[in-house]
């Protein structure tokens, strides 16, 4: 089967300049971000990057299963848009664990409250757009960049932690905590970092005052309260976020379940489908687990008939 090119011959675009550019459609999404999740749960996404190895693989998936001719580029590009796009809702409801707020499955939107709406657009006017903006996905995009997020844009900085410590113990602490670990995942760099040298001196202990000492002490302790405070956040924050995307697993199998092989299977063996027609019918429904509730949930006698339509078989009567 040829597979259809996405970017035309050089002999039509270096003459003004221009690259066709790849229109992805929701589909394309779709096939694109579960090949993410697989390379991710395979071990090739290291401290939030794809590996060189992950794009070959997805680059040869999404070919053989879109037959386009997708590149690295393709993807990276498309990586980045996704990120942002999920940036934006992420940081408006704080993935949906603002208060009021759910996802629905079925509409793909945010959903709310009317008063609820109300408080957050008089806070955040942006907001009014998500009453009607689809979020696809939602799951899987919490799955891929959450983490990111949340050690990202919501992590709380050295400078926001120290002014915060200030605030509650009026002690003059201008440098900026220790963060490197914290902040290396994220790829921030601290241009004044602490040292510890800026505390730790070798004076003559008969210069240095007893309210220095304490100072010191104070400033050390506070040190390591920001660190503990630092490991707490980061492990609440991802314990939210798997609590999200765990409750909206169980969510989207109470509203849309889900029929295994071995129910499909019983489900047909009483309709009367001939031999060689089992197993069309069966993968099938595996593969459109939407007709499969249609079918089985639709009164007995007519089963075969609308699932022969489906398939585009031809029906006799039985």
């Amino acid at each position: 089967m040829m597979i259809r090119k996405v970017i035309m011959g050089k002999h039509k675009h270096e003459a003004n300049g221009k690259k066709e550019q790849l229109k992805w459609t929701e589909n394309m999404d779709n096939f694109f971000i579960q090949a993410m999740i697989a390379q991710q749960e395979n071990g090739n996404r290291v401290n939030g990057n794809f590996t060189t190895h992950a794009y070959n693989n997805m680059v040869a998936e999404l070919r053989t299963k879109l037959q386009m001719d997708f590149t690295k580029n393709h993807l990276k590009n498309r990586l980045k848009t996704l990120k942002e796009h999920f940036s934006q809702w992420y940081d408006m409801f704080h993935g949906t664990s603002l208060s009021g707020f759910t996802w629905n499955s079925s509409t793909q939107l945010i959903e709310a409250e009317e008063e609820v709406w109300d408080k957050l657009i008089e806070s955040k006017p942006d907001a009014a757009a998500w009453k009607t903006k689809k979020v696809s996905n939602f799951n899987k995009m919490l799955e891929l960049f959450s983490k990111d997020r949340a050690t990202g844009a919501h992590a709380v900085t050295a400078k926001e932690r120290n002014a915060q410590l200030q605030k509650n113990d009026n002690i003059n602490a201008d440098t900026n905590l220790d963060m490197e670990d914290f902040l290396a995942a994220n790829d921030v760099t601290l241009e004044s970092q602490y040292n510890i040298d800026d505390d730790i001196q070798l004076v003559d202990c008969t210069e240095q005052s007893s309210s220095e000492k304490k100072i010191k002490n104070r400033k050390r302790k506070l040190g390591q309260e920001a660190e503990d405070f630092t490991s707490k956040l980061i492990k609440s924050l991802d314990d939210v976020a798997l609590a999200i995307r765990e409750g909206n697993k169980i969510l989207e199998r109470v509203y849309h379940r889900e029929y295994t092989g071995d129910e499909i299977y019983k489900e047909l063996e009483p309709m009367g489908l001939e031999p060689h027609e089992m197993p069309m019918a069966f993968n099938y429904l595996v593969e459109n687990q939407a007709k499969a509730r249609s079918v089985f949930t639709c009164p007995v006698h007519i089963r075969l008939s609308i699932l022969k339509c489906m398939m585009g078989l031809s029906y006799k009567a039985i």
